[in-house]
């Protein structure tokens, strides 16, 4: 709580005097007189410079089991990565890594809110991890497409994957850096993105993006499927049908 005091007949008064909030750390006194003036500041008494702020107890919970199960299922495709290997075995891996990153981020965020530097450092981490969760998933989508039509080819297609996957998102995320000189990554609050200054567009555009292609790949496997004359080798079908269910 602010207040702007002045002195009339050695009295400390408010009247006259009105108080206009900036942000959390500053505030704007604008008075109709003039005298001695002087701001009265209260405190919370829950504030605390010194305080580290801890996650909820339901976001670890959340972000641990979330961690720990895509974790094992890693485990279970590596142990058995001869019998399974293929390209959409490689996307599914790469997008748990991108969430498992992404989680971890979110607990350390929680933290570091008062380190410029770190917070700054998990919100850019975060914005390209959290965007290359969807880019992953278009990738799959554009897999499944690829198998639909038989244009599939293991290291040529690979290496688009790969960059779809992970180059597209640093890509974003450093030009969102270069032109906002990394203002808005991370506030008092939080380490993500501000949501003053159109910086949180760069990651909502690109999401958007990335829905609405998925939509239109989705309808083209779709049509692919069920038209009679649209896939003639069986297991080039079966395979299809069971790439167009994985999206779903």
């Amino acid at each position: 709580m602010h207040r702007p005091l002045f002195a009339v007949q050695g009295v400390w008064s408010s009247r006259g005097c009105k108080t206009f909030p900036i942000d959390s750390s500053r505030t704007k006194c604008q008075c109709d007189r003039l005298s001695s003036f002087a701001i009265l500041a209260q405190l919370s008494s829950d504030s605390n410079m010194d305080k580290v702020i801890l996650p909820s107890v339901t976001l670890i919970v959340g972000c641990g089991v979330s961690s720990l199960t895509l974790l094992l299922l890693i485990i279970i495709y590596v142990s058995v990565w001869r019998y399974i290997r293929s390209e959409r075995s490689v996307i599914l891996i790469n997008f748990c890594l991108s969430i498992i990153s992404s989680n971890a981020l979110i607990l350390i965020g929680q933290t570091q809110t008062r380190n410029k530097v770190i917070c700054t450092l998990v919100a850019a981490f975060l914005h390209f991890f959290f965007l290359s969760s969807f880019c992953w998933v278009l990738t799959e989508a554009w897999q499944s497409y690829m198998a639909v039509t038989g244009r599939l080819r293991n290291r040529i297609i690979r290496k688009r994957f790969l960059c779809l996957g992970w180059g597209l998102p640093a890509l974003v995320v450093a030009t969102s850096v270069g032109f906002t000189r990394s203002k808005g990554y991370g506030t008092v609050n939080y380490c993500w993105l501000s949501l003053e200054g159109g910086l949180l567009y760069a990651f909502v555009g690109p999401a958007a993006v990335v829905v609405l292609v998925n939509m239109v790949i989705g309808i083209l496997v779709f049509n692919k499927l069920v038209s009679k004359d649209g896939i003639t080798d069986k297991k080039l079908k079966e395979r299809a049908g069971y790439d167009y269910k994985y999206i779903i």
